[in-house]
């Protein structure tokens, strides 16, 4: 079966659920695991948590389908999402996208705010602390007991298996092996581990370069403009490992270019673009005043469209070359050292990755929608394509491949 069709069948089963019932909930589709959507995992454990009866209900009838293929896939899917440890593992999984997720999609964002990132980083980290605790496992452990419970399934509880006993030797005092519940074994084995490597990843992929990270922050639009309004904000121990890392920078010329920078950054960004009008004229005729209201309301149009492009201001990369398009460069050097050390690390932004996701979607659809007639003159403009070919190169070609058209061919 195509997978068109369990899609299609899991929409009728979430439509089914929905009729004779208050509930609105919007038809969703459980989509494909990605590494460039990095969201996409979250989304994927949400839909099998929300839609978990509709998923059922799609599962038992694609395993009695005439398909062996499908119905084999079903049976065995079935009887996997139905087993307690499958309900243990998703709760779990959605506890920590629920603290995980929030961050990731801030990480993505153009105009980071390391400062802001770290926190959240360090908040993300915090909460996962906390939820390696026993009491933390009790309460995922009932919560997955009475969603077992709700849905009917076969297990809503830990499944006990037997402890194979080795034989004692002669000698020997005590047992070597050591008796613990499934709870227990899944708790340590599963909880535990995966709580520890993610809070360890975490931990080593952060640390490295968080003064930097923390200095190259107050370059952002919104910390100049906060700089701007209260110098006496700026912290005491500014620029310092970022002096470290680039050696040319004077951190005590950098810090007072940088409150002079910010002082007057508004009125070099509103100077970038000239105005609508140089001049104010008060006596005017009639038919002017017209003319210059209708100009005015398409400018206010165009400043509002501009405005809602750029409400995030100006990036590091505009403001580093904002510095020598205005001859500011030689004004603030360290500054511009700094800008240029920013714009050289790697881009934080899934701006890429995005953009392949969404060629793959688009070439997807094309595929699935491209008629016969169109594919047909699409292959033959591919195929039978016009080739320029040179004529003196086809004759010495054909004619070296024989001794006979050689001599016929071609000059001695």
């Amino acid at each position: 079966m195509r997978a068109r069709k369990r899609t299609a069948t899991f929409y009728e089963c979430q439509k089914n659920l929905n009729v004779g019932t208050k509930s609105k909930d919007r038809i969703r589709k459980i989509k494909n695991f990605s590494d460039t959507r990095w969201t996409s995992h979250d989304r994927v454990i949400s839909v099998i948590h929300d839609k978990f009866d509709a998923l059922i209900d799609t599962l038992n009838i694609l395993s009695s389908s005439t398909d062996r293929v499908t119905s084999s896939n079903a049976r065995i899917f079935l009887q996997t999402i139905s087993s307690f440890n499958f309900i243990l593992i998703l709760k779990l999984v959605g506890r920590i996208f629920s603290i995980t997720t929030p961050t990731s999609c801030y990480l993505q964002s153009k105009n980071i705010d390391f400062i802001q990132a770290f926190q959240l980083i360090d908040n993300a980290k915090e909460q996962l602390v906390a939820l390696r605790s026993d009491e933390k496992f009790d309460d995922l452990a009932e919560d997955s007991k009475k969603f077992a419970i709700d849905h009917n399934l076969p297990e809503s509880n830990f499944k006990e298996s037997r402890v194979r006993k080795k034989k004692k030797m002669a000698g020997e005092q005590a047992n070597d092996e050591i008796i613990i519940s499934a709870s227990e074994r899944f708790k340590i084995n599963t909880y535990f581990k995966a709580l520890d490597q993610i809070i360890t990843s975490i931990t080593n992929r952060y640390n490295g370069a968080r003064d930097i990270f923390k200095d190259l922050s107050l370059l952002s639009t919104n910390r100049l403009m906060e700089v701007s309004k209260s110098p006496n904000v700026m912290p005491i121990d500014s620029f310092l490992y970022l002096s470290k890392w680039i050696k040319d920078i004077n951190i005590k010329k950098l810090k007072n270019e940088y409150i002079i920078f910010s002082k007057n950054f508004t009125e070099l960004i509103s100077g970038i673009t000239l105005p609508t009008k140089l001049h104010s004229i008060e006596t005017e005729t009639s038919e002017n005043m017209l003319s210059m209201d209708l100009d005015d309301e398409s400018s206010d149009d165009e400043i509002s469209i501009e405005e809602i492009s750029k409400n995030d201001g100006p990036t590091a990369l505009e403001i580093m070359h904002l510095l020598p398009t205005y001859d500011l460069k030689l004004a603030f050097p360290n500054l511009y050292l700094a800008y240029q050390g920013l714009c050289t690390m790697p881009a934080s932004s899934a701006s890429a990755e995005r953009s392949f996701s969404k060629v793959k979607l688009i070439k997807t659809r094309l595929r699935s929608t491209m008629g016969q007639s169109r594919l047909e003159s699409l292959l033959i403009l591919s195929c039978e394509r016009d080739k320029k070919i040179n004529i003196e190169d086809a004759i010495n070609t054909f004619g070296n491949s024989s001794s006979l058209l050689k001599k016929c061919l071609m000059y001695s």
